[in-house]
């Protein structure tokens, strides 16, 4: 009966011997108690107190016991009632059963039936208290997932608006790289290649004018043909190579290039080898216009 030691037996019998039979029977085993020997006061101890077992005497003057059992059972919803009578009787036995009673007793009883049907409701009580326990510490545990379920819900969202947010930005980013770029074009188109045309008609720079209409018409085909943005172009290939080869971008044969810079075939042949060579296209049926026009498809894509 150690591990009982915390819980508290109750004894209602009028007889006052029987109560303190008990008591020393309960206090030899480590088990606190009381008794009430008028059941009239029954009503007011269970107002301000609790048992964990009460041993009920249903045959008391003035009081019926089975009358006690149901209110008994209200102030103390987890304590176990065991009905104790001077008188076999079955009917009774079985109507204290119905009313909520744990166990019925006939009197006179021996020690060892007393002791093991309080151990048996002394047991039903831990159990039933260790069974809450669980229950709310499962209660418990579930609030906690569900409470980091919904943490983890909205830290998701806020990781989808941040992407969100991000995607944004990158898109302005490109918007306003792309806006940066049509600005420089303008001020090209507008402010330095007018320069150049009038230095090409300027009478100082008569010999320098073929430099610097190759240089105006670099700087144009630079702004519209997407290669100027191929580093690996712009650092393998020469002025002259870098203007063929946005020509060839757009298409236009040997024949029409040769004829668009007013100058031999030939020599654009030999560009087109020279321009092969050093972008390292070695598959003689891979075409060099496909090349160039797949460089700046790739390019516009980042």
């Amino acid at each position: 009966m150690g591990p009982f030691a915390d819980m508290r037996i109750l004894i209602i019998d009028d007889e006052a011997s029987i109560c303190e039979v008990l008591k020393e029977i309960f206090l030899s085993l480590g088990v606190e108690s009381q008794s009430i020997s008028d059941p009239l006061l029954v009503y007011d101890y269970v107002q301000n107190d609790t048992f964990d077992v009460c041993l009920l005497d249903i045959c008391m003057p003035g009081v019926d016991g089975l009358d006690l059992v149901p209110h008994l059972s209200s102030y103390c919803p987890e304590g176990k009632i065991i009905i104790m009578t001077g008188y076999a009787d079955k009917d009774v036995a079985i109507k204290a059963i119905k009313l909520g009673a744990f166990d019925f007793l006939e009197k006179p009883f021996e020690m060892e039936l007393i002791i093991h049907s309080v151990r048996r409701a002394l047991e039903a009580v831990e159990a039933e208290r260790n069974r809450t326990k669980l229950l709310d510490a499962l209660k418990t545990s579930q609030e906690e997932l569900l409470f980091s379920k919904k943490r983890m819900e909205r830290l998701n969202e806020q990781l989808m608006e941040t992407n969100k947010a991000l995607s944004v930005l990158a898109q302005n980013i490109a918007l306003e790289r792309e806006q940066a770029e049509r600005q420089v074009a303008f001020k090209l188109k507008s402010l330095v290649i007018p320069v150049i045309d009038r230095l090409r008609h300027h009478k100082g720079t008569d010999k320098h004018g073929s430099e610097l209409h190759l240089l105006v018409n670099q700087l144009i085909e630079d702004l519209t043909s997407g290669l100027s943005k191929d580093l690996t172009i712009i650092s393998n290939l020469s002025p002259t190579e870098l203007r063929i080869a946005s020509l060839i971008r757009t298409g236009l044969s040997t024949e029409e290039v040769a004829d668009q810079l007013s100058i031999a075939p030939s020599t654009v042949r030999t560009h087109r080898k020279n321009i092969r060579k050093k972008l390292k296209i070695n598959d003689k049926q891979y075409s060099l216009k496909n090349f160039l026009q797949s460089r700046s498809r790739n390019l516009s894509l980042t």
